[in-house]
């Protein structure tokens, strides 16, 4: 079944994770979460992400500079090695982008925020804690579902028929 001339595999690769992200984000927001109950769970993603993004540049610094027969053969197949490329480039951006946001909303001081600005306006703050957690949740969302194809894709590249 083809959607605007590409198949149903372009679409949930290429906006898949975002389509999620985005579902699942809309209900966290719906949901009133409080900052405060993520902080601890938060504080740990910069971690993953940054190992994550290390562990993937080190991965692609091994396929771009590798002679081996596997590798080579894997880069022959054009098609699916661009499609390894996109996608790991993409996995990157939003694992960085991810564990910096992480890394602000656990470490950034909201009480002084609180205090000198939204002392009169708390019912705003609570539509910006919802806004944040939301934003967390959506990177997040989208990053898992790419490194789910991510696998997918590296999979098909070595399986060889």
């Amino acid at each position: 079944m083809r959607v605007f001339g590409k198949k149903i595999d372009y679409w949930k690769e290429k906006y898949g994770g975002v389509a999620w992200g985005f579902i699942l984000s809309t209900l966290v927001f719906l949901l009133s979460p409080e900052l405060s109950n993520w902080k601890e769970f938060v504080r740990g993603i910069p971690t993953i992400g940054m190992l994550i993004f290390g562990f993937l540049l080190t991965f692609l610094g091994i396929i771009l500079q590798g002679r081996s027969e596997t590798i080579e053969w894997m880069k022959s197949r054009d098609v699916l090695f661009q499609r390894f490329i996109s996608f790991h480039r993409r996995i990157v951006i939003v694992s960085i982008t991810l564990s910096v946001y992480a890394f602000f909303i656990a470490y950034f001081n909201f009480e002084w925020l609180i205090n000198s600005i939204f002392t009169d306006y708390l019912c705003l703050w609570i539509v910006v804690q919802k806004l944040l957690i939301s934003v967390f949740v959506f990177l997040s969302v989208w990053f898992l579902y790419d490194v789910m194809h991510f696998i997918n894709i590296f999979y098909l590249l070595i399986k060889k028929n």
